[in-house]
């Protein structure tokens, strides 16, 4: 887990939004960290083991989204889902394409490879 991407010159940080990103690939996860970035301030960890969310998860904070290498059908089994969600995070799914539609359906997201700094962002935008 590397804690230290906490982004913003002081400490806005701290209450900006919170990313998780679930990501074996460390070139993909930086792309992703650095989008967030440009973005504004926020806090960022990047993780390499779905086990490591739950320990992330402990805090109680508020997780504004969680972009996860995982299938849906590994997230929707998984320890971390409902508490991610009871934390309001948004699910965005990085792979498993297939499943798009069902994972849609269920209200996650789907940031479908290979993706741009222009699709990070709009994945993070609220439909009316």
């Amino acid at each position: 887990m590397d804690d230290t991407a906490l982004f913003g010159e002081d400490q806005d940080a701290l209450a900006g939004p919170v990313f998780l990103v679930l990501e074996s690939d460390i070139l993909v996860a930086e792309d992703i960290i650095a989008t967030l970035k440009e973005m504004g301030p926020c806090r960022a960890t990047h993780l390499v083991q779905p086990d490591e969310i739950m320990e992330i998860l402990l805090d109680g904070q508020p997780v504004t989204a969680a972009f996860l290498q995982m299938r849906l059908g590994d997230v929707a089994q998984s320890a971390f889902l409902q508490p991610l969600l009871e934390r309001g995070a948004r699910i965005i799914l990085t792979m498993g394409e297939e499943d798009e539609d069902s994972a849609t359906a269920q209200g996650y997201r789907m940031l479908v490879r290979p993706f741009t700094d222009l699709m990070i962002r709009d994945i993070l935008v609220d439909r009316a």
